[in-house]
């Protein structure tokens, strides 16, 4: 059999990402400090993803697939489209829930952040600066942006259980940010776009 030319749904570029993210999780397990190691949770993160382009390849090339299920967690999309934008000013509502399950993890993951942020300040001031959860959740936003706290949430603990998120017009009377409310501008009559994700009822509880 003539084995497709390498690309992006190439499967033996898949599996090769796929074999070195299971020798990078077996390491990370082989030197876990124990429940909510963060390289564990980043390895495992990463192999899932591995694995998960790899089944898409293999279908996508082969029309064939690997024995894995990729649950998605009960998470479904919702979505809403009103009528077009053709000028003015718009707004972008943005809201995301997580579960935090280990307090400790998301120091952590803060901490790391910190670093990230910091990479001259000495090891100790992340510690000294990331004592509660507020201010690790804080210095992840610092130093990944939204885009970026979205990708490190999982391997901070933290489960996402839903979110949303509104494209508007803005009336020309609205002030661009209200620091008192900043959502106080959302109204359904103005909506342009709306995505929901929200968890679904699981069939067999």
């Amino acid at each position: 059999m003539t084995s497709p030319p390498p690309g992006p749904h190439d499967p033996r570029t898949a599996l090769d990402v796929l074999v070195s993210a299971l020798r990078d999780h077996l390491e990370a397990c082989e030197r876990s400090t124990g429940e909510g190691d963060l390289l564990v949770q980043s390895a495992y993160t990463a192999l899932r993803e591995a694995a998960d382009r790899y089944d898409d390849a293999l279908f996508e090339v082969h029309d064939e697939v690997t024995p894995w299920e990729f649950p998605t967690e009960g998470l479904v999309d919702t979505e809403h489209e009103g009528e077009a934008v053709d000028s003015g000013r718009i707004t972008v509502l943005v809201r995301r829930d997580y579960e935090l399950g280990d307090a400790a993890h998301l120091l952590a993951a803060g901490r790391a952040a910190y670093a990230d942020a910091f990479p001259s300040d000495p090891a100790e001031a992340a510690a000294a600066d990331v004592t509660h959860p507020g201010r690790a959740l804080y210095q992840m936003l610092h130093a990944y942006g939204i885009d970026g706290f979205d990708e490190a949430a999982e391997a901070a603990g933290l489960s996402a259980v839903g979110g949303t998120v509104w494209v508007q017009s803005l009336d020309p009377d609205d002030e661009p940010v209200d620091d008192e409310d900043p959502f106080a501008v959302a109204d359904p009559d103005l909506l342009v776009y709306r995505l929901d994700e929200v968890l679904a009822e699981d069939p067999n509880p």
